[in-house]
């Protein structure tokens, strides 16, 4: 296994090459397909299936002593926390990311504007690596800016782009230096740069040539900024 690289493919076959018990931490944003863009039949079938399929293989690749962390569409977390318990993984954690930037709402008045996603944290019962001092770190709600295209720093360059500094304070967290990280949908390669801001091995796949290619750009420029 070749750490500190991104692997271009379909993450259901690249997971399968990954050796048992080699991974400390894996987090990611998996993608999201509103069920009303499509005219599948067999939609919830593909859809929770493939989501189960991806998490077994992360069951497998996982150290005993591990952390997983999961970003998912507040739509259907409560699907998903099922999928999880079936899974086998023991939720010890959900996290708010909330992001005030960028409310999500209709112009009918119809609903309250949505700031937050739902952060699923499961674990082995390994301690996880808070500092001494007792801050804001600690809590289960993260009031942190979505990134945006006018942005100077942590510029939105993805649809479904994470705030690095909401994962790079995560990835510090929920691992130690020189432990082995894996995010099976890269995206723009947000855990990329954040690994390698903090010192933790990378493991990245994703399915976009494209953004393999911004993913390499982004961890290869990184300047080591710690939030």
């Amino acid at each position: 296994m070749e750490l500190n690289t991104i692997i271009l493919g379909d993450c259901l076959e690249e997971m399968k090459k990954i050796p048992s018990k080699s991974i400390d931490l894996l987090i990611t944003d998996p993608f999201y397909v509103p069920k009303t863009q499509f005219a599948w039949k067999n939609f919830d079938d593909f859809y929770w299936g493939f989501n189960k399929q991806w998490l077994l293989e992360a069951k497998r690749i996982l150290k005993d002593d591990f952390h997983l962390l999961i970003s998912f569409s507040s739509q259907d977390m409560y699907k998903f926390e099922g999928l999880l318990v079936e899974c086998g993984f023991d939720i010890k954690s959900r996290i708010v990311w909330n992001y005030r930037n960028s409310a999500k709402g209709t112009s009918k008045g119809t609903q309250f504007a949505k700031t937050y996603e739902f952060i699923f944290h499961c674990s082995s019962g390994k301690k996880l690596n808070f500092s001494e001092v007792w801050d804001y770190k600690r809590f289960d709600v993260q009031t942190i800016a979505m990134p945006q295209s006018n942005f100077t720093k942590d510029k939105k360059e993805h649809q479904y782009q994470k705030p690095l500094k909401l994962w790079q304070q995560l990835i510090e967290i929920c691992s130690f230096e020189n432990e082995n990280v894996l995010d099976p949908f890269a995206g723009s390669g947000t855990t990329g740069v954040a690994c390698k801001n903090l010192k933790r091995n990378y493991l990245l796949i994703e399915i976009s040539p494209e953004y393999v290619e911004l993913a390499e750009k982004r961890i290869k420029n990184t300047n080591d900024t710690l939030f």
